[in-house]
């Protein structure tokens, strides 16, 4: 099997968002994950274990990515308990796989008040 480019893993990446266990395809075996809102680093199989628990992902909206030199990023929108919130993932990739990911949660407000 060759090894994939960034822009491959970042393609599977956008379908491992409707699809969560995809991610193991695109992740290596020790990548760690972080999220902001519990400010924590764990597994993949930790963070994958934990979205099982509570019934899966949502539905995410206008999902795209942007390759750099050293992996790439994801930018999308869902929503959650009613309210809009917005997601950047920075994902590090060596060796053809994911070996970290960095989730950065926000909420959408305007901030014009």
């Amino acid at each position: 099997m060759s090894v994939q480019t960034n822009e491959e893993i970042a393609r599977g990446w956008i379908q491992s968002l409707s699809s969560v266990d995809l991610f193991y395809e695109y992740c290596a075996p020790d990548c760690k994950v972080w999220h902001s809102s519990d400010d924590k680093w764990m597994t993949v199989k930790e963070a994958i274990d934990a979205v099982h628990g509570r019934g899966g992902l949502p539905p995410f909206r206008n999902s795209r990515y942007t390759v750099t030199d050293k992996g790439f990023f994801v930018q999308t929108s869902t929503t959650l308990d009613g309210t809009n919130v917005h997601l950047i993932q920075v994902v590090t990739v060596q060796d053809g796989k994911a070996i970290s990911a960095e989730e950065y949660i926000g909420p959408e407000m305007d901030i014009a008040v």
